[in-house]
């Protein structure tokens, strides 16, 4: 787990990050990733009232190519 809560370990889903982390791995705006939230190409995540989405399914859209 990192020091700077950037990043969240939850049993169910591995590594959570935040949408702007999301946003820079993807070499997307902020708003697509949001935009793929909304389409169901990631699951979104709620964590003490803050967003995240897991790593491991940014990491599979970055490697498709999104």
């Amino acid at each position: 787990m990192n020091d700077d809560n950037s990043e969240h370990e939850n049993q169910d889903t591995g590594v959570l990050i935040r949408i702007k982390r999301a946003a820079e791995i993807l070499g997307v705006s902020v708003r697509t990733v949001w935009r793929l939230i909304a389409e169901g190409q990631l699951t979104r995540r709620r964590v003490r009232g803050c967003t995240r989405v897991p790593l491991s399914e940014v990491l599979r859209l970055a490697g498709e190519g999104v």
